[in-house]
This record gives structure tokens, C-alpha cells and sequence, in this order.
């Protein structure tokens, strides 16, 4: 038995409106610092506003990577999607959940001292954005149906999304078990290359022969 299947939905709507939410959740971002200059004494210079509020500005700055970093690719995986599913709908549901929280998250490890449990929080809500955003991958790479009209979508994109979830979860339990490492770990991402090529090698040598 297929899916049940909505006749009249699009998925620009879902679209537009996961969009908007990235843009807002960003936006969200700058308003501690804006707080901050609204509130500078007459007598502090440049260098003096900027050593005093680097952690701020460095949180604000690794926030907008990481929420431009999964719109683009919730972006990407929508470019090849030319119909809607409930499942479609609940696991970018549970990406726009994380996205959102992004702000709160930033927030928080700017004003808390770094521990365990600030970095358990903060990765743990990138390893849910994510790993919903690989499941949702899967599962439109599945259903190519699901891709009428357009390209399907790439094995490659999908073995990326999955490639980011492994660094994430490797960033989240050494920044977790060594609090020396903390967020230091996030570095980890870097390795989503290597590991998206193990992935590949892996997947090919599953295929089937001929």
C-alpha cells in the first residue's frame, strides 16, 4: 500500500516557509550584539567593545554558518522534490524545529561557561538537524516518484547529508567526554569530506552485480 498523497499540495509553500524561518532564525542571531551597541559606554573605544564581546560575536558567527549551511542543504534536497508526502512534511518539520532553537541555543552558550552540558545541548541540536535532514534525503531518494518533472535525486547529496551527521555525532561525544575539546570538536565537520568518501566506497561495493 503507497502513501497517502495530498493531490493539490505543492511544495513551495513548505518551501517558502522553511525559507523564511532560516531567515528569521539568523536574524534572531544579531540581536544580542545590536542590545550590546545600544548599550556602549562614551568612553569605550573599538578594540575595547570588540575584545569584550568576542564570544558573542564569535557564537553569532558560528551560528550563521550552521543555519546557512542547513538551508542550503534542505534547499537542495527541495530543489529535486516536485510533490508532497506526510513523511516529506513531518522530517522538515522536525529540521525547521531545530533551526529554530538555533538562536535559543547560541544565546545560552554565550552567556553560560562552557561545559558538558552546553556543548551536549548545542550538538545535539545540530546532530537533530542533521539527522532529519538525512532521513529526509533518504527517503525522497527512495521514492523518486516523488521527483516527477524533475532530476532525481543524487546518490552524492544523500551520502553528504549522511556524512554530516557522523561528524556531528563524533563532534558530540568528544566535545561531551573532553571538556578541554568542548566546541573546539565542531572541527570535526571538516572530516565530513573523508567520511563522504567512505560512505560512497562503501555504498558502491553494496550495489549489485550485473
Amino acid at each position: 500500500m503507497t502513501e497517502p498523497e495530498e493531490p493539490a499540495t505543492s511544495p513551495e509553500r513548505l518551501v517558502l516557509f522553511t525559507d523564511a524561518v532560516a531567515a528569521i532564525a539568523i536574524t534572531l542571531l544579531i540581536l544580542p550584539l545590536l542590545e550590546t551597541l545600544a548599550d556602549i559606554e562614551p568612553d569605550v573605544t573599538l578594540p575595547e567593545l570588540i575584545h569584550e564581546n568576542l564570544p558573542g560575536l564569535a557564537a553569532f558567527l558560528l551560528g550563521f554558518a550552521v543555519i546557512f549551511r542547513f538551508w542550503w542543504g534542505h534547499h537542495r534536497v527541495f530543489g529535486h522534490v516536485s510533490r508532497l508526502r506526510p513523511t516529506i512534511v513531518y522530517w522538515s518539520g522536525l529540521w525547521t524545529l531545530a533551526i529554530v532553537m538555533l538562536p535559543i541555543q547560541t544565546a545560552l552558550i554565550t552567556h553560560f561557561d562552557t561545559s558538558s552540558g552546553t556543548v551536549a545541548l548545542y550538538c545535539g541540536n545540530l546532530v537533530l538537524a542533521s539527522g532529519s535532514l538525512a532521513v529526509l534525503s533518504i527517503y525522497v531518494y527512495r521514492h523518486p516518484e516523488l521527483c516527477a518533472g524533475r532530476t532525481p535525486l543524487p546518490r552524492d547529496e544523500v551520502i553528504s547529508n549522511l556524512a554530516v551527521v557522523v561528524a556531528l555525532l563524533l563532534a558530540l561525544v568528544i566535545g561531551t567526554v573532553f571538556p578541554r575539546v568542548n566546541f573546539w570538536a565542531l572541527f570535526l565537520m571538516f572530516l565530513s569530506g573523508p567520511v563522504h568518501r567512505l560512505i560512497r566506497t562503501r555504498w558502491r561495493g553494496k550495489q549489485p552485480v550485473a
